[in-house]
């Protein structure tokens, strides 16, 4: 198969000669592959770690395994440096974003504030006015007001709403 032939994006492997022979014993020993292993690390004494990204692993019944791939030099300083510049730098743009945001504790302290806030206008709103009770029976609104805890006003409006429906009118003050 020549360069032209393959497909652009395709993703190609290399085998060396002595690789191809040596996964050709491996089909013979009875090895199985082992998928889902992204990333094979060796460690030496002096934290010198060899990576290999990608890795082709392959697993005898005994318990010993057999990785390919591409073995790189890993210094772990500069992987920790790394990674502490990184986090440094998340912590900066949440204080960022925090900055204008609010966490969600304030924002749930916030939402029950202003349901409080409406609930306190609503009723002040229904307490002024006359309570209106002809053609409704004062023995549901007073069952209406015990089972939800609402003032008289808004447990006559919900009765009347509901056509004199104590269940419904129940259901909606709850």
């Amino acid at each position: 198969m020549s360069i032209e032939e393959i497909p652009q994006g395709a993703e190609v492997q290399v085998i060396s000669k002595d690789e191809k022979k040596a996964r050709d014993l491996i089909k013979k020993l009875n090895l199985k592959q082992v998928p889902g292993i992204t990333r094979v690390t060796f460690k030496q004494k002096g934290n010198l770690i060899y990576a290999i990204d990608s890795p082709d692993v392959f697993r005898s019944p005994a318990g010993t395994y057999v990785v390919f791939g591409e073995a790189k030099v890993d210094d772990m300083n500069k992987r920790i440096a790394e990674a502490q510049a990184q986090a440094a730098q998340q912590e900066a743009l949440s204080k960022a974003a925090t900055a204008d945001d609010k966490s969600p504790e304030a924002i749930t302290a916030d939402l029950e504030a202003a349901s409080l806030l409406d609930k306190k206008e609503d009723d002040e709103e229904e307490e002024e006015g006359e309570v209106d009770e002809s053609g409704l029976d004062s023995a549901d609104i007073d069952i209406i007001i015990e089972q939800t805890q609402v003032s008289r006003a808004k447990a006559a409006k919900a009765l009347r709403k509901h056509d004199g429906d104590m269940v419904n009118a129940i259901m909606e003050l709850s």
